[in-house]
């Protein structure tokens, strides 16, 4: 998600540049009376975490650190807030049925732009730019790491400046938060006028320092350790509350507690949830719990002739303790989840299936299933023990507990597991590059999933997302299922989506391809002078970037 063309600023911005540089001048020009901390900087946030962008590009990155960043200097046609809905960013009203903005056969959606939006080098933002980012979208030569629902566009019309017709091949009910929205793949909307002349945008010097229409702007990124940002004083909104925000790159869980305790940073971002008793009660400090759309579960692969069958599969569902591992691994953090939507969500479904940890059940489960007890505890059947591996991201010290403790509640009922992690990139990597969860090399893996603002995972249960169409990883298959996502993405009523969702929820409840452990509540350290950091609960929590103060 990021992109470049430096030599095209101003001279007088290069100028600023080069001052706000200098730490020690640009601290002392922030600093100011009126804190309640004595290290407080006015006007100045320092943020730090472990994770480092791809790039500037929100684009081409794939990480959540990503979107985060062009929260502070990129813009969407809409945002997510802390109140579970859209907030008109470059774009001034959500399309609907009601309103005219999705036509009647559901496709076409016209989008009304918001006028008198420049870039940071001032040129004025309009159409033309989101039919551009819209064409790097589905440029080949990109590296993107998702088209869906962008590829769905017949065209896009442009009757003037700031009107869009986005003509779609069918219907698509989730393209309303896939459209350079709060997608799980979210991009905010570039440049045409700094970046039409790159043939992709995979490694221009825009990457590193892009113009955005936020409410700041880059000064500088200092690779593996610091993204600067400076208040853009053109930003349609107005001039944001915060002068400057620093963001520290410390890939050090232990470094980052000691800065929050000496106070050299203002924000902890994302801190573990292994280090919240250490986080609480710092003076000075707020510990922010906030739920999250991002979940952890066990998949299952039913390619697995011992897991093909479904009593199996709800045997280890009640043989697995939620609430010892969130309170063991998460110190009581996350949120145990009954279903792939959180239970904050319009389209979670209370009704579904659920799994009470119940050791008695899962072993007669098993034994109905023909697997007896033998040996050392382990089950068998027709001579074969039931033995499972249990795959993970290796260097996750949490998947590694959660891994641990699942292994001894299994072994409990009989099953043997062995554990084997592998690095995220070879994990996740795709089916012709032998990724581990493409290839199905697996009977079991820890593994997290961010949802969007759309409840639509056909991506990943549908019959037709096995690898490499899609990542249906768990050799499951029900039509059931499939008709109600056809239906979920098609219509644009939210009561009949809901009805369909509630049908996916319950067929995944009762064929368990993936067992829901937890939904992530993000745990964040904050100076207690920092204002109006209000997190929402999906993509990404820093939708109000320019009302924070400090």
């Amino acid at each position: 998600m990021k992109f470049g063309a430096v030599a095209l600023l101003s001279a007088a911005f290069l100028g600023f540049i080069q001052l706000a540089g200098c730490t020690k001048a640009t601290q002392s020009s922030l600093s100011g009376v009126g804190s309640a901390n004595q290290w407080t900087v006015h006007g100045l946030l320092r943020m730090a975490g472990r994770p480092e962008p791809d790039n500037l590009n929100g684009l081409t990155g794939t990480q959540s650190i990503d979107t985060d960043l062009t929260m502070f200097y990129g813009a969407r046609l809409f945002d997510w807030s802390d109140e579970d809905r859209f907030v008109p960013e470059l774009a001034t009203t959500v399309p609907t049925l009601s309103n005219g903005g999705i036509s009647q056969d559901g496709l076409t959606i016209t989008y009304h732009l918001r006028r008198g939006v420049t870039w940071q080098d001032g040129q004025p933002f309009g159409a033309d730019d989101v039919i551009y980012t819209w064409r790097q979208v589905m440029n080949p030569g990109n590296f993107v790491p998702s088209r869906l629902g962008y590829e769905l566009i017949n065209r896009i019309d442009k009757p003037d400046d700031y009107t869009l017709h986005v003509h779609l091949k069918r219907r698509f009910a989730p393209f309303l938060a896939t459209f350079f929205t709060m997608s799980n793949t979210s991009y905010c909307i570039l440049p045409k006028h700094l970046l039409a002349r790159y043939p992709n945008v995979n490694h221009v010097p825009y990457n590193n320092q892009p113009i955005g229409t936020g409410p700041f702007r880059v000064v500088s990124y200092e690779k593996g350790s610091l993204v600067r940002f400076v208040a853009n004083p053109h930003y349609w909104r107005g001039a944001p509350k915060l002068k400057q925000i620093d963001y520290h790159i410390v890939p050090s869980d232990n470094t980052l507690l000691t800065q929050v305790r000496t106070h050299e940073i203002d924000f902890y971002y994302r801190a573990s949830e292994g280090q919240v008793p250490s986080l609480r009660g710092i003076p000075g400090t707020r510990l922010l719990i906030s739920p999250f759309t991002r979940f952890a579960d066990i998949g299952l692969n039913a390619g697995n002739p011992a897991l093909h069958d479904v009593r199996v599969r709800q045997a280890l569902a009640h043989a697995t303790d939620r609430r010892e591992i969130i309170a063991k691994v998460t110190h009581g953090v996350d949120m145990e989840a009954d279903s792939d939507q959180p239970p904050f969500f319009w389209a979670h479904d209370a009704g579904v299936k659920r799994y009470p940890f119940d050791p008695a059940r899962a072993e007669q489960l098993l034994d109905q299933a023909g697997w007896r007890v033998g040996s050392r505890g382990i089950r068998y059947k027709d001579g074969a023990p039931l033995q499972l591996t249990m795959v993970g991201f290796a260097g996750s010290s949490t998947a590694a507990a959660v891994q641990e403790v699942i292994q001894r509640q299994w072994r409990d009922v009989g099953v043997d597991v062995s554990i084997k992690n592998y690095s995220s990139a070879l994990l996740y990597a795709p089916l012709g590059d032998g990724g581990i969860e493409q290839s199905g090399k697996f009977d079991a893996v820890f593994e997290e999933w961010a949802n969007g603002t759309d409840p639509d995972e056909s991506i990943l249960f549908r019959c037709d997302m096995a690898p490499p169409a899609g990542w249906n990883i768990y050799h499951f298959c029900s039509h059931t299922l499939d008709a109600a996502e056809q239906t979920g993405q098609t219509r644009y009523e939210q009561s009949k989506r809901k009805a369909a969702y509630a049908t996916v929820q319950r067929v995944v409840a009762n064929q368990l391809p993936m067992i829901v452990v937890w939904f992530l509540r993000r745990a964040d350290v904050i100076n207690t002078d920092l204002k109006n950091y209000r997190p929402a609960r999906a993509v990404t929590p820093f939708w109000n970037t320019w009302e924070w103060s400090i």
